[in-house]
């Protein structure tokens, strides 16, 4: 008698175990590059399947799918989870944040997506400034889009280049809640933030060394 009552407990622990691993399976920190085809209901303006995925930053989940599609074009596709505030990656010649060129996507409240590039001239907020895709520091393709799918932000574009571009790659995730704003869309301060370097072929990333994406470091 005492194992038939023990039976029905066992199987209620087994099924809420089976929910609860479901669920966090379909959390937006879920996502890896061993978790298959990515496939969005937007679709991309370039074909993800051939690109290099690598989990560039763990503690924020950051992924950064790339490949080199033509000769002189670069496709980048950067996923995170949305946390109402922005995404960036930034291009820099040294691995330092002064001289660097970021892509920063956000998604507002009504569900509006964006994706702007910022020229980090300085550390104060009036040396970060938007600057033209076409600039040739940095010259974005026409190729471009923001998908927000499961509470993540994908975020697709394209990098025109001759040669390979720069390995010195920043990352940064604005302050939930700080979306950037005003005529000039000012970003705020970063949340969080890190220098990697990059082997393109192989996909090798090394953590290089803490950064100040938009202010000085505390």
């Amino acid at each position: 008698m005492m194992m038939m009552k023990k039976k029905p407990l066992f199987l209620a622990l087994m099924i809420s175990f089976f929910i609860i691993s479901n669920v966090n399976s379909q959390s937006p920190s879920s996502e890896s590059c061993s978790s298959g085809p990515l496939t969005l209901q937007s679709p991309l303006p370039f074909n993800t399947s051939s690109l290099h995925c690598v989990s560039i930053w763990d503690s924020q989940s950051f992924i950064l799918r790339y490949g080199q599609g033509e000769p002189n074009v670069w496709n980048f596709m950067l996923s995170a989870p949305n946390t109402n505030g922005y995404i960036a990656i930034g291009f820099s010649p040294d691995g330092n944040m002064f001289r660097s060129r970021a892509v920063v996507g956000w998604v507002a409240g009504d569900g509006t997506t964006y994706m702007r590039k910022y020229y980090l001239a300085g550390q104060s907020p009036n040396q970060v400034i938007i600057e033209s895709s076409y600039d040739l520091g940095l010259r974005l393709g026409n190729l471009s889009s923001v998908v927000l799918q499961s509470n993540r932000i994908y975020m697709a574009f394209q990098v025109i280049s001759d040669t390979t571009p720069t390995p010195h790659l920043l990352y940064a995730v604005g302050p939930a809640g700080w979306l950037p704003s005003g005529t000039n869309l000012q970003l705020s301060k970063h949340e969080d933030k890190v220098s990697t370097t990059i082997n393109y072929a192989t996909g090798h990333c090394e953590n290089a060394f803490l950064i100040c994406f938009v202010y000085p470091c505390d």
